[in-house]
């Protein structure tokens, strides 16, 4: 590749803020992986634990949301879960029609222990990044997403704001008007 003349128009991709956190999402994940790998359990599996970690039953269309995933792949994993003892189904307390999933006590233990795993690298990682950032890394992201339109899954009124901020104008028209 030395024989290659770059264009000068170029820029390092690493220079664009988008780039970078696409990098650090992909870091996090892998070592989320790893993590959870190593307890018999994949990443998919780990997120839902976590969004259902919160202590309160989700529906499949919920669960999907959260974990950013369709919901059929949610329905896939939850089942995995299920089957393994990990969640539960629920009786949601006004709609008969609607099941709800919810960690079991099996679930509970291997959130927690994975909880530790993932708080311990990201300590790790707030203290090789310094005090200069103000709060905790994750509070200096979630800051972040919500000024770029990342909205809150689970809050109804910033996931709207958030799809509003993110439409794009309606595009003109292609070729040439027609005559009237």
């Amino acid at each position: 590749m030395d024989d290659v003349v770059p264009d000068p128009r170029g820029t390092p991709a690493i220079e664009r803020l988008n780039y970078t956190a696409y990098r650090l999402s992909r870091a996090l994940n892998r070592a989320a992986e790893n993590t959870a790998l190593a307890r018999g359990i994949t990443q998919p599996q780990l997120l839902i634990l976590q969004v259902l970690g919160e202590g309160v039953p989700l529906s499949n269309a919920q669960v999907a949301r959260r974990t950013f995933v369709s919901s059929q792949a949610a329905h896939i994993v939850s089942e995995e879960l299920l089957a393994a003892g990990y969640i539960e189904k629920v009786a949601h307390p006004t709609n008969r029609r609607v099941r709800l999933v919810s960690l079991t006590e099996k679930g509970w233990a291997e959130l927690q222990e994975c909880t530790a795993e993932l708080q311990e690298r990201e300590q790790r990682l707030s203290a090789e990044l310094g005090p200069h950032l103000g709060g905790s890394l994750a509070e200096v992201l979630t800051h972040a997403a919500e000024v770029l339109a990342g909205g809150y899954f689970g809050d109804k009124d910033a996931e709207a704001e958030a799809v509003a901020k993110r439409r794009r104008p309606a595009r003109p028209p292609r070729g040439r008007p027609r005559a009237t």
